[in-house]
């Protein structure tokens, strides 16, 4: 899976453009990704996430890094040895890019907004 593009409010996977947060899980991307309490990622928004096969978990915070992620969460998923990067969305596009083409299992939560 390739993110080809990524602006304000729109992201482009694999030729389909997507203008609601999203997660990507092996090849799958999981559109409308509402979280409980809006910009704040607990265990519940995170569930799929933390149920998923990966060595790498990117959390893209938005274009202004607004979203947070729980200690809580970041702290299940370190327990599970997968390392996890919480960049501004832009950022976290591009990280998310170098590391499965690097072959790395990787999966993302992705803010598009704020």
């Amino acid at each position: 899976m390739k993110i080809e593009s990524y602006q304000f409010g729109r992201i482009k996977i694999d030729g389909t453009v997507y203008r609601n947060d999203v997660r990507l899980i092996g090849d799958d991307v999981i559109p409308e990704w509402r979280r409980s309490q809006g910009h704040d990622v607990d265990l519940k928004d995170a569930k799929d996430l933390l149920d998923a096969e990966a060595e790498v978990c990117i959390f893209g915070t938005g274009a202004y890094g607004s979203m947070r992620v729980s200690p809580e969460v970041k702290s299940a998923l370190k327990k599970r040895g997968v390392r996890v990067i919480t960049e501004k969305t832009s950022s976290a596009c591009d990280e998310y890019n170098r590391l499965t083409d690097e072959g790395k299992k990787v999966i993302a939560g992705l803010h598009l907004t704020c």
